[in-house]
């Protein structure tokens, strides 16, 4: 870290900069650590919910036009992949521009009813993504939802590795993400998602299953409408010891965002050190959210959600 003293100095960063940023990192970590005990509530609900919003806004897209969204399946690097607390400050204070060589990017054609977005070890800032994500019609020959009974089933097999090791696994051992398409617009249900961090060292941080315990209902046809009005979203943290089941309730969609905008989820956690206590997701914008857990609120950046 000393070395790069010089450098920061050189293009007018001041040491006070420097402190005031890694304290603050520090701080964070250590705050959320003794409240939650790693069980990181917040972020993990968050990472649930955006995934989910995300997927359905792709299958949507997909259903409604000749060309899917590009597929990619994340659109940052975990806070735990990106190296030591003192390297995060230094990022946060001098942002460097990585390619992102993930996108633009295109899906294959339809073949025989599915539709892959392959990653060959493309780029998300630091950190390189591998595998694929897989759309599958009920319609073989045009790979569309268009009237009603239409299906599109989403599954993904991607591994994302961070710049100095350790990595995002993410699997549908449950079946992944079904879109059909209604009368007033779709029902989404999640059969299996799975999504386990291992850390630098070789130690799982987080294992999280999400799945719907009743179909989340969707009205609208495309961003100008779209609406989740109702279902169950359960996120179960495999290492931890707890799940919430969410109740979504009027997230509306921004004709300038992949993922709502406004509305929020309720649910209760079970098992944990919040075994019992209510759990809210408030939206707040395109890609951000209050969390609140027992109380106690934390702002949070919902992964996949960005403006478009």
């Amino acid at each position: 870290m000393v070395r790069n003293l010089p450098t920061l100095l050189r293009t007018g960063l001041r040491r006070g900069a420097l402190a005031a940023a890694g304290v603050a990192v520090v701080t964070a970590s250590l705050a959320s650590g003794c409240r939650r005990m790693g069980e990181d509530y917040e972020g993990q609900i968050a990472s649930a919910v955006g995934e989910v919003m995300a997927a359905a806004d792709e299958a949507v897209q997909g259903g409604t036009a000749t060309a899917m969204h590009q597929g990619v399946p994340t659109l940052r690097t975990p806070d735990e992949l990106r190296g030591p607390l003192w390297r995060r400050a230094l990022d946060a204070i001098v942002p460097e521009a990585y390619a992102a060589s993930c996108w633009p990017g295109t899906l294959s054609g339809c073949n025989s009813g599915v539709r892959t977005r392959a990653f060959d070890r493309c780029t998300i800032g630091r950190s390189t993504l591998e595998g694929s994500v897989t759309f599958s019609f009920n319609r073989p020959a045009v790979c569309a939802v268009v009237t009603a009974g239409d299906m599109v089933t989403r599954t993904a097999a991607f591994t994302l590795t961070g710049p100095y090791g350790g990595t995002l696994d993410v699997t549908s051992p449950g079946g992944g993400q079904t879109l059909t398409r209604t009368v007033a617009g779709f029902d989404y249900s999640v059969g299996g998602m799975q999504r386990v961090l291992t850390g630098p060292g070789g130690r799982k941080l987080f294992d999280v299953s999400t799945r719907t315990t009743a179909p989340i209902v969707v009205t609208g046809t495309s961003r100008a409408d779209l609406v989740i009005v109702s279902g169950a979203l359960e996120v179960s943290h495999n290492v931890a010891g707890y799940k919430v089941t969410l109740v979504p309730e009027n997230l509306t969609w921004s004709a300038s965002c992949n993922c709502a905008v406004s509305g929020s989820l309720t649910g209760t956690v079970a098992g944990g050190s919040a075994d019992g206590k209510s759990a809210s997701v408030q939206l707040t914008g395109c890609g951000q959210a209050t969390v609140t857990v027992d109380g106690e609120t934390e702002s949070v950046t919902l992964d996949r959600c960005a403006p478009l």
